[in-house]
């Protein structure tokens, strides 16, 4: 392959050395010298392919450092039950009638019980009225809760002789009945593995379609948080398969689901990669566990109760001892560990286990806490000491804020959620995500909420945590990379590096301004080769 002498108006590295620079020099998938237009002319030589970008911004490849893409895809023929469109019970059950074509299960994702017109969840009699004899099940906005019909429950092998009467993971009514609930992500686990098995084509399409989504966004690399979350161990198949033949259309970095990872460990087998393999574009860094829930849904641990329910501050999802004991087991395995905790209690916990397992070694795996919500600047600062990573779920502050302001965690607390400011201030190398489909993948968008905390309801959340442009865009390019050990792969525009790039149709500026349109990616190169954009 020829080299390549890229040049633009802007070609901003993110290498502190060399911040800004006019053009760089490709040889095959590597970056391999930037600076001047003419020195790299000279650089690159007589025969090399020149790529000019008038008017444009190049940036580092963007990393999401926190998504789920094959549910992401999977959402696609499913129900959208997401507010909007749906503001009633009655719109869900519409909405879910209406992808009942064919047979088999009426799937639906998305409700939010804080949004529709009843301020609760559905409940199985909401969903028996969609259908008596098909399965329906429809996932909470968070994914952490799932509402299933009888014929589902069934299905299953879920009902009242077979839960405990106090079982919190299948809740009853006043009657006595199961409510159709299953409350989180252990309960929604065992209540889906009735669903039938997916075929190869349907999983490789949903996957497919989401990284061809992220690339399309200027994402370069994902990490995938949770893989076997939808489809088992047919996602790690499936993400094997494409890598070995070629198809997958952006780098991928994998966090097995905590039980499939255990199960593995005891059984089938399994190994953790600290770098990919040659001409390989994924491999699979560690396994992820989850500590609570979710703010929105009173599920995430809290130390200070709810504003809304004094009496309620959530729980752990596990005792200490048992998560301390999941972690130890990935540890020692070689793994990196991915911590799910949004309360400050959860995040407090995380910290415990993960200290506690790097103490048995002294191996430092860079594990990580994923969204870190509400979290104390005591928090971070154990964080920092432990070496850990954070990948934040700064979206929440757009699509949440406002209802966690005025209903789940009052004005001081939610100011302070997603303390992006004070993490760099006390030298944290952390992440930015979007969780997709919990909102929607579309990394500019999330360095513009980092940047100015502007909530959906239009005001500003916590003004003092907010982070500049550059801080932000290394947040989801350099420190990204750092999260999972590839920080001396990519990540900057830089000798050695891998030439992932994307080029934007505004400037860097336009981000910070939230009167003006976000910059668009008007081209995405990975390996050194310029990706289709459909």
């Amino acid at each position: 392959m020829s080299r390549t002498l890229l040049t633009a108006d802007s070609i901003h590295t993110q290498d502190p050395s060399s911040p800004t620079v006019e053009a760089l020099v490709i040889d095959g998938a590597d970056v391999i010298a930037t600076g001047t237009r003419k020195d790299m002319a000279d650089r690159a030589g007589i025969g090399a392919r020149r790529l000019d970008l008038p008017g444009a911004t190049v940036i580092p490849g963007l990393i999401e450092s926190h998504i789920h893409p094959t549910y992401a895809g999977l959402t696609d023929g499913w129900a959208d039950c997401r507010t909007p469109p749906c503001r009633s019970i009655a719109d869900i059950q519409q909405a879910l009638r209406a992808a009942a074509t064919g047979s088999g299960w009426i799937r639906g994702w998305g409700y939010d019980d804080t949004q529709i017109a009843e301020g609760r969840h559905p409940t199985r009699t909401d969903l028996d009225s969609v259908s008596t004899d098909r399965p329906v099940i429809v996932l909470h906005i968070c994914g952490h809760f799932a509402v299933a019909n009888t014929a589902a429950l069934a299905a299953a092998g879920i009902d009242e002789s077979t839960v405990p009467v106090d079982d919190p993971l299948f809740p009853r009514g006043a009657d006595g009945r199961l409510t159709g609930m299953a409350w989180e992500i252990d309960a929604v686990a065992r209540l889906t593995a009735a669903v039938p098995a997916l075929t190869e084509q349907e999983v490789n399409g949903a996957l497919l379609r989401s990284l061809l989504s992220a690339r399309s966004r200027g994402i370069t690399t994902i990490h995938d948080l949770g893989v076997g979350l939808s489809a088992g161990e047919q996602e790690l198949t499936a993400y094997r398969s494409l890598d070995a033949s070629g198809e997958l259309p952006v780098h991928v970095v994998g966090f097995l689901r905590g039980d499939m990872a255990l199960e593995a460990l005891d059984g089938w087998g399994v190994t953790f990669e600290h770098a990919p393999a040659a001409g390989a574009r994924f491999r699979l860094a560690g396994a992820k566990f989850w500590a609570d829930g979710s703010i929105q849904g009173l599920s995430a641990a809290l130390r200070t109760p709810y504003a809304c329910d004094p009496s309620h501050h959530g729980d752990l999802l596990y005792p200490q001892a048992q998560l301390d004991e999941m972690i130890l087991r990935v540890h020692r395995a070689g793994g990196q560990v991915a911590v799910h905790a949004n309360g400050d209690a959860a995040v407090g916990a995380a910290i415990t286990s993960l200290r506690r397992a790097q103490a048995t070694d002294g191996r430092v795996g860079r594990h990580r806490i994923e969204h870190c919500q509400v979290s104390a600047p005591s928090d971070l600062a154990a964080i920092r000491e432990t070496e850990l990573g954070v990948s934040f779920f700064v979206n929440h502050v757009f699509y949440w804020g406002d209802r966690h302001r005025d209903r789940f965690l009052g004005a001081e607390r939610a100011a302070e959620m997603d303390p992006l400011a004070c993490a760099d201030e006390l030298g944290l190398r952390f992440g930015l995500h979007s969780d997709c489909p919990i909102t929607p993948m579309d990394p500019l968008a999330t360095i513009r909420t980092a940047v100015t905390r502007m909530t959906r309801g239009g005001t500003v959340l916590g003004g003092n945590q907010r982070i500049g442009v550059d801080r932000a865009i290394r947040a989801m390019t350099i420190d990204s990379a750092y999260l999972v050990h590839d920080e001396t792969r990519v990540g900057t525009l830089t000798a050695g590096r891998r030439a992932d790039l994307v080029a934007l149709d505004g400037s860097l500026g336009d981000l910070a301004d939230g009167t003006t349109e976000i910059p668009r990616p008007t081209m995405v190169m990975i390996d050194g080769e310029a990706a289709d954009m459909r």
